[in-house]
């Protein structure tokens, strides 16, 4: 892996990059990759992991915007039905229709006939290309739940992503990268402007893998940086209309009851919806909806999430949930797209999902503001269309298929029922350089393992401390090291957020 990353490095540092995407979130994967179909030579930098922000936090679902319905917001749900379809019928391996259940208590403030009123306008909104929405009275689940608070359910079609929303944002990225268009994980970015000779721009990088220095050159940027979009523009001195800001979401993951196959979505007290969502041995149950001031404290759970989120789920079980039932800790940062003079302090659910791709008026530099998973396809076109209105491809030609990153060999992890890929695949083929990397965004093993992977007991710990040898490492950290920091991390992210709800 270090050679091969050796070669892209010394490929950046002798190239004139047509586009240098920085960002490596979905918003930046799905623009490289279109960017790189269309014929571009691109370069793709991210600060942290690929898919390692806002990405790595989703409900995984891809949906065409039910909740754009309260605001009538219409062109919106027509838009995100239609990219919906569009991710099915393309990349059917990586998006699967899923049904979905709209479950009616007695305690709801929505009638169900309301409920089934808005699920028929939604179907035809996305132009009946999805299952009709059917009105049923018994499901698998319903022994979950307190004998006679359920009054009936509604269920519907949307889709969702597989095996995880990190690793889609991976098979973005990893069949276009090669050295004539590498992707870089761990490169910060230091510095850099545009220079007044030639009006390249000059990006200054640190390798926070090899410690090495690296100054990039390309013709145009696309800032994806996600919730750090803001930060890096005004490091470049670029000004935009638009601005973040940031929604937090936490969701809760508990051991999957076997009957548990479908998602289940509830009416909460504040009118807003929680859904328990199946995946693989466990359940999300989720996700709050909260103002963050800033994307660092946006991206840690704290124990009122956790205390909300149980209550709310325990109104509706049979079997009450406590701290000791939980599994993992999910949560992420939505940056949401808002107008330069945005002042209020509305519920963040208020605000469009939109994406937005603000291309600069004197400078060729293009901004992103907000976006989702749904709209990946669209917003990669609209960015590079952008660029195409004023440069054309060094190389005009469609490149590479997209399709599935390269195949590895698959091992066991204790608590697991099926093989996961091993670090050694994760490594060579998939630019993975930590432990947590591995665990978190290569695997599932950090969200599906109790305690990130560690084991109720730290049973695991011997089986990490194997793993953390195998990867290169950042900032000089790696091995021994690299597992008393995730050790630390767990502890503080996690045991201790429990021990105090």
């Amino acid at each position: 892996m270090l050679e091969r990353r050796a070669t892209f490095r010394d490929a950046v540092a002798n190239s004139v990059f047509d586009v240098a995407v920085i960002g490596g979130g979905i918003n930046g994967a799905s623009a490289y990759a279109e960017l790189c179909r269309r014929g571009y030579r691109a370069l793709l930098i991210d600060r942290g992991d690929f898919g390692g922000g806002s990405s790595q936090s989703s409900a995984m679902w891809i949906w065409g915007g039910l909740i754009y319905l309260a605001t009538l917001d219409f062109p919106t749900v027509i838009k995100l039905c239609a990219s919906r379809d569009q991710l099915i019928r393309q990349l059917p391996d990586w998006v699967r229709p899923s049904p979905n259940r709209y479950v009616a208590t007695r305690e709801d403030h929505r009638a169900a006939w309301f409920v089934k009123a808005a699920l028929w306008l939604y179907w035809g909104l996305g132009a009946f290309r999805r299952r009709m929405p059917l009105e049923q009275g018994e499901f698998p689940e319903r022994h979950l739940f307190r004998d006679g608070h359920i009054e009936s359910t509604l269920l519907y079609e949307e889709a969702s992503i597989f095996p995880s929303d990190a690793r889609f944002v991976a098979r973005w990225i990893l069949p276009w990268c090669r050295a004539d268009r590498p992707a870089l994980n761990y490169c910060e970015v230091m510095g850099g402007g545009r220079d007044a000779a030639d009006g390249d721009w000059r990006i200054e990088m640190y390798d926070r893998v090899t410690g090495q220095e690296t100054e990039a050159r390309a013709r145009w940027v696309v800032n994806a940086a996600g919730v750090w979009t803001d930060e890096l523009n005004q490091r470049f001195g670029i000004e935009t209309a638009w601005k973040h800001v940031f929604s937090k979401g936490v969701f809760l993951a508990l051991p999957r009851d076997s009957s548990h196959a479908t998602p289940l979505t509830f009416e909460n007290r504040l009118r807003d919806c929680y859904s328990l969502i199946p995946w693989g041995p466990v359940s999300l149950w989720g996700p709050t909806e909260t103002l963050a001031s800033d994307p660092e404290s946006g991206f840690v759970a704290e124990p009122q999430d956790v205390r909300v989120l149980l209550e709310e789920l325990n109104r509706h079980v049979t079997r009450p949930y406590g701290p000791g039932d939980i599994v993992a800790l999910r949560c992420g940062v939505r940056a949401l797209a808002v107008k330069r003079g945005y002042a209020s302090n509305q519920y963040t659910l208020c605000i469009s999902r939109r994406h937005v791709v603000a291309r600069d008026g004197r400078l060729p530099w293009v901004s992103l503001y907000g976006g989702k998973l749904s709209s990946c396809i669209s917003l990669g076109a609209a960015v590079a269309d952008a660029v195409g209105r004023a440069l054309t491809p060094a190389r005009p030609d469609p490149g590479a298929p997209l399709g599935e990153p390269p195949r590895g060999e698959t091992e066991r992890f204790p608590g697991l029922e099926h093989p996961v890929p091993s670090a050694r695949s994760a490594v060579e083929a998939e630019g993975c350089c930590t432990l947590e990397d591995y665990l978190r965004r290569r695997t599932n093993i950090a969200q599906w393992v109790p305690r990130h992977g560690l084991g109720r007991g730290g049973e695991h710990a011997l089986r990490l401390a194997e793993l953390a040898g195998m990867f290169p490492g950042v900032d000089g950290v790696r091995g021994a090291p690299a597992l008393a920091a995730y050790e630390a991390r767990v502890a503080r992210e996690f045991d201790r957020v429990l021990a105090a709800v």
